[in-house]
């Protein structure tokens, strides 16, 4: 991190190890109480990450001998664990400026909570106010490190950063409400059972209650569920469900509204109840973070995994920024901060655990008038993640489906991420065709890791929502329906004594390659934001993958016997 900031060293033999942020629209309020306390993460460079990198693909390639056979926590840390010498460099610096910071269980991390006065003399820094409207957020200057220490850090999340601008799903109104364009009497009213019918859920075995399957959702700023609510949802939409199959773990402080201020969140039963529905009877956890800077909650949660003995083994992300996150600082992200958290996935990749993100609602984020770069969602568009893409029917309530016409299904390449060894040949043919509909070389970039993965239905989503039953879409509802169906072909894997998919996509790209798997979806164009209006440029749906629609939407039964097949993730097993 010191060499990628302002590296030069000064006077005092202290370096820039992280710059301010200056994000437009956010204004610098006075400074804050030196007495409030903060809570600081510093990450530290890791070891051997493209060895790590290398091991993911080992145990996520079908093809590979090694299939299955994931890394545990301590592997990882023998692997990529700063050496002793930075982390005491570290944590010597801290104790002399009277912070007693921890390690955290694998020594990846330094965490301690310190007041904004011992932070200020600290990091040689001031910290004020960033307002916009009501909201408001502190925010450091600066942050320094003596140079004997500054080489240890990779990231440092707390101190910057800014609040996710979310916007509520896609047309949340109340049947026979009006209003909605595609969402209000146009499209069929998706439910489990009609998610189960399209996508050929059959053939999997029956739910073992309280196994170690469990899966899981993640929400952000204020997202809360209500149990109530749930319940309520099953009793309507899931008449097959057990006694209990409406249950959920909190994990957190909370997950669940009690307070005046705290609102039931149309994202997060949207989220809850389409991991839960589709696959009733799988343990189902809802991961809450609160704060008011969104790369900071979104490291709290990798780390929390990091630091789990038996997480989930899917999660569900609804949540995301489309637009350049980290080179201009936006949502006050800088490029550490966010390979901090891609190391994070790569670790947890190479644990066995899938991370689906939703694909985003804003097409492939070009502008109405103005040619300009082309930006994918992150984190979806990260090279551990899934991203999953949203359709609809061509007409009715059944039958072929076509990309999303009332907003834009997002989907692309990036700019900082190159494009990656399971994806190159499929996306090398897509840039080739005549009917990609590509954008200018100059807008978007060939060479960059290309997403999605997949798509499925995403319109007309009955939810239930404080008491009421809403319509509501977007890839919001797309992600948790694919991850509800991912954590069935864990379930069935599972029953066989083998180990849980993990990271997907070598798998979807061997699947989707050999016409196995999904159904392909080649009509339609992600030249929309999510209001609907046109882009000036974007991608274009056609035969085999593309960037809108990914492989396309699931076959689920085929895809279960594909996964059975493979070979059982044990390490005595000799695969030839």
């Amino acid at each position: 991190l010191a060499a990628a900031a302002a590296a030069a060293e000064g006077a005092e033999g202290v370096v820039v190890v992280q710059g301010a942020v200056e994000v437009a629209g956010w204004a610098r309020q006075g400074r804050v109480d030196p007495e409030i306390v903060v809570p600081v993460i510093l990450s530290l460079e890791n070891s051997n990450m493209q060895q790590l990198q290398d091991e993911v693909l080992a145990v996520s390639s079908p093809r590979s001998p090694r299939y299955g056979q994931h890394l545990t926590p301590g592997e990882i840390a023998a692997t990529t664990g700063p050496g002793p010498a930075a982390r005491k460099a570290v944590t010597s610096w801290l104790a002399s400026c009277g912070i007693e910071a921890v390690p955290s269980r694998w020594g990846e991390r330094i965490e301690f909570r310190a007041t904004v006065g011992q932070i200020e003399q600290a990091f040689s820094t001031e910290v004020h106010l960033l307002s916009d409207g009501d909201a408001s957020v502190l925010q450091a200057g600066d942050l320094h490190a003596p140079a004997a220490a500054a080489p240890g850090i990779a990231a440092i999340f707390g101190l910057h950063g800014l609040p996710l601008r979310r916007r509520r799903p896609r047309s949340a109104v109340a049947p026979g409400n009006g209003g909605g364009g595609d969402m209000a009497g146009v499209v069929a009213k998706v439910t489990p059972e009609l998610l189960l019918q399209t996508y050929n859920v059959t053939g999997a075995p029956e739910v073992r209650r309280n196994s170690k399957n469990k899966r899981a959702v993640v929400e952000f700023q204020g997202q809360f569920t209500k149990r109530e609510d749930l319940s309520s949802f099953f009793k309507q939409y899931v008449p097959s469900a057990k006694a209990g199959d409406d249950k959920y773990v909190c994990v957190g402080d909370r997950c669940e509204p009690d307070g005046a201020h705290d609102h039931i969140g149309t994202e997060a039963m949207l989220d809850i109840e389409y991991i839960m529905g589709p696959a009733p009877g799988i343990t189902s956890e809802v991961w809450f973070y609160d704060g008011m800077q969104f790369c900071t909650d979104v490291k709290n949660w990798t780390s929390m995994i990091l630091d789990h003995d038996d997480p989930p083994l899917v999660f569900s992300i609804s949540y995301g920024v489309q637009g350049n996150v980290s080179i201009d600082q936006h949502q006050g992200c800088s490029v550490q901060m966010l390979q901090s958290i891609e190391d994070d996935f790569t670790k947890i990749a190479a644990r066995g655990v899938s991370l689906i993100f939703s694909s985003g609602d804003d097409g492939s984020g070009g502008t109405l008038f103005i040619r300009g770069k082309l930006w994918p969602v992150w984190p979806g568009s990260a090279a551990h993640a899934t991203t999953v893409g949203a359709t609809q029917f061509s007409s009715g309530a059944n039958g072929p489906e076509e990309a999303v016409r009332s907003f834009g299904s997002g989907g692309g390449f990036d700019w900082r991420v190159p494009m990656q060894p399971w994806q190159k040949d499929v996306a090398t043919e897509y840039l080739a065709r005549k009917d990609a509909g590509l954008p200018r070389d100059e807008d978007y970039n060939r060479a960059g890791r290309a997403s999605p993965e997949v798509a499925a239905l995403g319109l007309g989503y009955q939810v239930v929502v404080g008491g009421n039953t809403m319509t509501i879409g977007g890839t919001s509802a797309s992600a948790p329906l694919f991850a509800s169906l991912v954590s069935l072909l864990n379930e069935a894997r599972l029953q066989q004594g083998k180990s849980p998919l993990g990271f997907l996509n070598p798998l979807i790209y061997e699947m989707g390659a050999a016409g196995r798997g999904f159904r392909d979806v080649t009509v339609g164009n992600n030249r929309k934001d999510r209001g609907g209006i046109p882009f000036r440029e974007g991608f274009d749906c056609t035969q085999g993958w593309d960037a809108v629609t990914g492989f396309g939407t699931p076959n689920f039964q085929d895809m279960l016997k594909y996964v059975q097949d493979l070979p059982s993730g044990r390490r005595s097993e000799i695969i030839v």
